[in-house]
């Protein structure tokens, strides 16, 4: 837990945009990789409001059996959504977009697991509930795109890609 305040020390300290700029609202495709322990593919929906968001996420990774991994894949799906740190001050201080944001957020859903060498006790095992609780930093790299780098719970740990608006 000290990882997410020494994440969240650091960005609030990082300075703000020369011009103003209004701060990523509406809906979003998400589409980005994850790695360690595993490496692994997102797409999903994000819907961006003034300081929460509402999200679906899919994922697949592979933990490949050679280098000390598992050897399974795991696919999931996940419901949630996140608070925006910095939405409360746009929205309460009515300050401007700094040009970037920090969430912190929860989603949870199901999981399925499916191991190279399966034994008959790792496929009763296959289905599992999930709760990935993770932190957001994201920015406006671009006309009606947004970079998302994360860090959660649920693997793969460390997160990142591409929100585009449509």
């Amino acid at each position: 837990m000290r990882w997410l305040w020494a994440l969240c020390g650091v960005v609030v300290c990082l300075p703000g945009p020369a011009a103003a700029q209004p701060a990523p609202a509406g809906r979003h495709v998400q589409v980005g990789v994850g790695v360690l322990p595993s490496g692994g593919l997102q797409v999903g929906y994000v819907a961006l409001r003034s300081f929460y968001t509402q999200e679906f996420v899919l994922g697949a990774d592979v933990s490949p059996s050679f280098g000390g991994g598992e050897g399974n894949v795991q696919l999931s799906g996940g419901l949630g959504g996140a608070v925006r740190i910095f939405g409360f001050e746009r929205t309460l201080g009515n300050a401007g977009y700094r040009g970037y944001d920090l969430d912190v957020g929860l989603r949870f859903g199901p999981g399925l697991l499916f191991s190279f060498n399966e034994t008959r006790f790792t496929k009763n095992r296959r289905f599992s509930l999930f709760v990935d609780l993770f932190a957001r930093f994201s920015s406006l790299v671009g006309e009606g795109r947004v970079l998302y780098l994360e860090v959660g719970l649920h693997r793969p740990v460390f997160r990142g890609g591409l929100w585009f608006t449509f």
